[in-house]
């Protein structure tokens, strides 16, 4: 895999936490802006909440198509011993998005490129 290729599938692994991230903010500040007008609702708060929505479903199809990347890549991966796949499939069944990352970085970024026999 190319340099550039690693470093565009590290940013696609972080996207996930980073999108978790923004939707607790704006959640969180909806709420508070919801409980600062007396309890009753914004006007503009079911057009917010749209765009909430239409985050988690970015974030749970992203996560879905790393979680099915990884596993691939960490089975036909030959220089992890088989232990080692199944905690990494755990942890990536588990941990999800933490474990994206993670991976990303130890066996993918870390990973010396393989050349070619020289006779």
């Amino acid at each position: 895999m190319s340099g550039t290729a690693k470093i565009i599938l590290g940013i696609i692994s972080i996207l996930p936490l980073c999108f978790l991230a923004i939707y607790f903010f704006f959640f969180f500040s909806f709420f508070f802006t919801t409980m600062g007008h007396g309890m009753q609702f914004p006007q503009n708060f079911m057009s917010n909440m749209v765009w909430l929505f239409l985050l988690i479903i970015l974030t749970a199809l992203l996560s879905l198509g790393l979680l099915i990347y990884y596993i691939v890549h960490v089975v036909n991966n030959n220089r992890i011993d088989s232990t080692e796949r199944i905690i990494w499939v755990l942890v990536f069944v588990l941990a999800g998005m933490v474990g994206f990352p993670v991976y990303w970085y130890m066996r993918i970024w870390k990973q010396q490129s393989v050349r070619p026999a020289q006779s």
